[in-house]
């Protein structure tokens, strides 16, 4: 899920695709108050998208000057081999704000939206995108080693996160995994290339959320029947499936055709949406132990 909103979108066809600040859809797609959340609560759909697309647009709209240049001075660190500055900042921003999910959004998620900038404008190469994303994951890393989760995972909310087949990144889904053990959420994560674990592990565990991350449209055909796979081999039949990533925010009636329950725009909303449904499920079966 997709990456918690830090792998962009861009060049069709890359390895690496990036989101530029501009890739903001300016409504939602078509139906998407009955699918996106399979009638599990339909009138809070259209607020949550909407509502999540403008707070992404008010992050970027807010950077002041200061703040754009300590980001540009970040990602020229993250491109030269060399230089440990950028630990030197990451540890400046992590004793500013004491959470590494606030020094995604305040440093790692602009500066990967630079460099998915630059390399739309073909102002970097690959290389240079796989060495700043590298660090970039090697930074979240060792940020939430130094600061692990202090909530107990709880084993009733359980969930899989997992790139879709043909992913070749997993930072985003790194954040979104730790942002929801930081909820207390039991997480189970599957690594790039491991389609046939990730359906074993959908047969074997009951987890409540399926949390996919896909990046690009290229994905879209294969998607269809992935997400009727992960329904048939789920343990859990009433499993929610929720898609993350670039492709939630360039094409997410593609993602709502795929089938899949809910969208989530970052890591933040992924948390938001799963305790939603959670909660909206405990509601109703209370109801229905009162009838």
């Amino acid at each position: 899920m997709a990456q918690g909103r830090i792998s962009l979108s861009g060049k069709a066809g890359g390895r690496y695709d990036f989101i530029s600040s501009k890739e903001m859809p300016a409504a939602r797609p078509s139906g998407m108050t009955e699918t996106i959340v399979s009638g599990l609560m339909p009138e809070l759909a259209d607020q949550w998208l909407m509502e999540s697309i403008e707070r992404r647009r008010a992050l970027i709209q807010q950077v002041t000057d200061l703040h754009r240049n300590r980001i540009a001075r970040f990602v020229d660190q993250l491109f030269d081999e060399e230089s440990d500055e950028c630990d030197t900042m990451v540890d400046a921003m992590i004793a500013e704000c004491g959470d590494p999910q606030k020094v995604v959004e305040r440093l790692f998620d602009p500066a990967a939206r630079v460099i998915g900038d630059n390399w739309c404008a073909d102002e970097c190469d690959f290389v240079k995108v796989t060495i700043a994303m590298s660090r970039i994951q090697r930074l979240f890393r060792r940020l939430t080693s130094e600061h692990p989760p202090v909530a107990a995972p709880d084993m009733t909310r359980c969930a899989l996160l997992t790139p879709a087949p043909g992913e070749q990144h997993m930072f985003g889904l790194c954040v979104v995994e730790d942002a929801f053990r930081r909820s207390g959420w039991e997480v189970d994560c599957c690594d790039c290339d491991e389609a046939a674990k990730m359906f074993r592990l959908v047969a074997s565990n009951s987890y409540r959320i399926i949390g996919v991350s896909v990046s690009a449209d290229r994905h879209l055909p294969d998607l269809v029947s992935i997400v009727r796979k992960l329904r048939s081999k789920s343990r859990n039949k009433s499993v929610v499936l929720m898609a993350g990533g670039s492709l939630v925010m360039q094409n997410p009636q593609g993602a709502v055709n795929a089938g899949f329950d809910l969208l989530a725009v970052d890591a933040s909303s992924a948390v938001a949406l799963a305790e939603a449904v959670v909660t909206s499920k405990t509601i109703a079966n209370e109801r229905l132990a009162a009838e």
